[in-house]
């Protein structure tokens, strides 16, 4: 069934067919001189707007509907001549595109300015040269992961098609939203492979615009930490270009992540590429818990629209060692190519479509359509990556007279999506009504025929209110309806431990944007409230309490009371991300039942080990007073409302 699927795949990889009304324009782009492929070379037509760039075999494939099927086609790469030629009649054979090197592009650096007053020049010059307004970009967006060094051993690969909504350049802390609108996705782990869930990689088209976040190596506030040196310069279509290698400075590379060059047009000082990577000191600011970091590797390119530059392409590479399990070192690529450019349309998208950064892609829910591919503009895999899925689709010998595949079978989701876990987990704060009147209250333990005497106490302050935090548990039975679990420990001066158990439901009143839910539920509610009275010396190694025996050196005696009640509840629950709910939730305990005890426990020797028991009151052993007089209960007096909220995590 696997190699079924890779197939199809492969199928759609190697050559779309022609959605009617548009056709398709494949062609190769080679060195005018050396006949090599010429990869990342930029393909455009009218004005690129619609657009695409070459594989790292020089092969592209564009599809271009029949209102653009009259513009002229345009390649344009670093070093080389732009190329220029009417677009043939299609459909039709694959172009051959010859790219003569740039005669600029072998020059000596001709400066004008210093190289700081080059990178100046240009950063103060963003807003001239870059869109001001939104703007919606159309991408393809690729990631897979393969064994480090041998390109047949992939464990996954997938890609999707992006809208991207990019802000002005004059808001570079707005990281703008993606949408994903199709994917598709094979699988190849063998059983057992870990899972290492990437996440993030559809947000290069805004992670890696180094010039709308400003990176560290073009912020002004970081120009100290970097050391800037010309290189030799190149041309871009027609027109010189600064190029320029950056570097932690000595003594500054605790503070400088990255280390590059960039490339700067001589005439409107506009950025068109950075190609950067994690320095020593930027890979110990990694984070990734399931492989240790060994390289990261970054490339953007821009290309002009409209009298702007515009986010081209964006590439980087992840390399590193599994912490667990296999050792192998494995390499993760993502790519990201611009196809449309919509200056007219930069409306974000409302929550629902966003996608989120901590998403793993191979999770999304965005369902396969086999027919969208067909007409969409991609970037063709190299051909290394075509011959490792034909070799994992490749079927096992079957005997004489087995039937084969079945021609022309309609396509399926070459990956099932993976649903969210059915646990979810947070903390919680939250309060109870405790009515405290203040004053004295003394309390005393001194069982007979037993050294251990212990008489404690404390003055009270008046309150209303104890509060507490704590930690849930719940988990999805079936629909909204979910199996609740939590603990709680009360804040001091009264303190205390306890516990709810119980069903709830939810349900979404807000289903179309951001997730608004209705909570409700009915749980067991237990729960204690006490005041510390302090430690003892115990001389008595054979001290028993209500059954249960008692050996430490140091026991502890807390005047407490304890409730146990069913409790209806009612709260909201809001979704800040696809991984996080803030939540808030009000109870009322029905048929309360509260009890005063003394509790004593052990506070000595191996806390695993250690005993405790409680006494209900009053009891023969024991003794009460509050404000001096004899009493049978504690002072203070729960009432029946909870209140609580917090943050409840959900894995994906």
């Amino acid at each position: 069934m696997r190699g079924f699927l890779i197939a199809l795949l492969l199928l759609l990889l190697a050559g779309p067919a022609w959605a009617q009304g548009s056709a398709e324009l494949r062609g190769r782009v080679v060195d005018a001189e050396t006949g090599q492929p010429v990869p990342n070379a930029q393909v455009g037509v009218a004005g690129n707007r619609l657009g695409t760039s070459t594989n790292v075999d020089g092969i592209f494939t564009l599809n271009i509907p029949p209102a653009y099927q009259h513009e002229p086609l345009e390649v344009a790469l670093l070093g080389y001549r732009k190329y220029t030629q009417a677009l043939p009649p299609l459909p039709g054979p694959g172009l051959l595109i010859r790219l003569q090197i740039s005669p600029a592009a072998l020059g000596e650096v001709t400066v004008t300015s210093s190289v700081m007053g080059i990178i100046r020049a240009a950063v103060a010059r963003i807003p001239r040269n870059y869109p001001m307004r939104p703007a919606r970009l159309t991408g393809f967006y690729r990631e897979a992961e393969n064994v480090l060094g041998d390109s047949s051993q992939y464990q996954y690969f997938a890609e999707g098609l992006l809208t991207v909504y990019q802000a002005g350049y004059q808001h570079p802390g707005d990281d703008g939203a993606v949408e994903i609108r199709e994917s598709r996705k094979v699988e190849l782990r063998a059983p057992g492979t870990a899972d290492h869930n990437w996440y993030g990689g559809p947000f290069v088209p805004h992670q890696l615009d180094f010039v709308h976040r400003r990176a560290a190596f073009i912020n002004p506030a970081h120009f100290r930490d970097y050391d800037y040196r010309l290189l030799p310069q190149t041309t871009f279509r027609g027109r010189p270009v600064y190029v320029i290698a950056f570097a932690p400075k000595p003594g500054r590379a605790a503070r400088a992540n990255f280390a590059g060059r960039l490339f700067i047009e001589e005439n409107s000082y506009a950025f068109l590429r950075a190609e950067w990577h994690r320095t020593p000191a930027g890979l110990r600011h990694e984070s990734q818990v399931a492989v240790a970091i060994e390289e990261r590797a970054s490339r953007a390119d821009y290309q002009p629209y409209a009298g702007r530059w515009y986010l081209k392409s964006a590439w980087h590479r992840t390399q590193g060692r599994p912490r667990l399990g296999n050792k192998a070192p494995i390499s993760v690529l993502v790519e990201y190519l611009t196809t449309g450019i919509d200056t007219a349309q930069g409306l974000r998208p409302g929550y629902a479509a966003r996608a989120q950064y901590r998403d793993v892609y191979l999770e999304n829910p965005v369902p396969y359509d086999s027919t969208f591919w067909q007409r969409q503009t991609t970037l063709v895999p190299p051909a290394a990556v075509q011959q490792a899925l034909r070799r994992a689709a490749a079927p096992v010998p079957a005997a004489a007279g087995a039937p084969g595949p079945v021609a022309g079978a309609p396509a399926a989701p070459a990956a099932p999506v993976r649903r969210p876990s059915r646990l979810r987990y947070g903390y919680l704060v939250g309060g109870w009504p405790v009515a405290v009147a203040g004053g004295a209250v003394q309390a005393g333990f001194a069982p007979a025929g037993s050294g251990f005497q212990a008489l404690g106490s404390a003055e009270l302050r008046a309150q209303s209110t104890t509060y507490w935090y704590g930690f849930s548990y719940e988990y999805n039975a079936v629909g909204g309806w979910w199996l609740r679990l939590g603990s709680r420990s009360g804040f001091e001066p009264l303190g205390g431990s306890g516990w709810e158990g119980g069903l709830a439901y939810e349900r979404n009143l807000n289903p179309r944007r951001r997730p608004i839910f209705a909570r409700s539920g009915l749980t067991y509610f237990r729960q204690s409230v006490g005041r510390d009275l302090g430690p003892y010396h115990n001389p008595d190694a054979g001290l028993r309490v209500a059954g249960t025996a008692f050996k430490a050196d140091e026991i502890g005696l807390t005047l407490q009371t304890t409730t146990g009640a069913l409790q209806p509840k009612l709260g909201l629950g809001v979704e800040l991300s696809h991984h996080l709910e803030l939540v808030a939730d009000a109870g009322y305990l029905l048929f309360p039942r509260t009890r005063t005890q003394l509790a004593l426990d052990e506070r000595s020797g191996f806390w695993l080990s250690r005993s405790a028991a409680t006494l209900d009151l009053p009891a023969a052993d024991a003794t009460l007073r509050v404000n001096g007089q004899p009493a049978t209960g504690a002072p203070w007096q729960p009432g029946r409302l909870t209140f609580g909220f917090g943050l409840l995590y959900r894995p994906r």
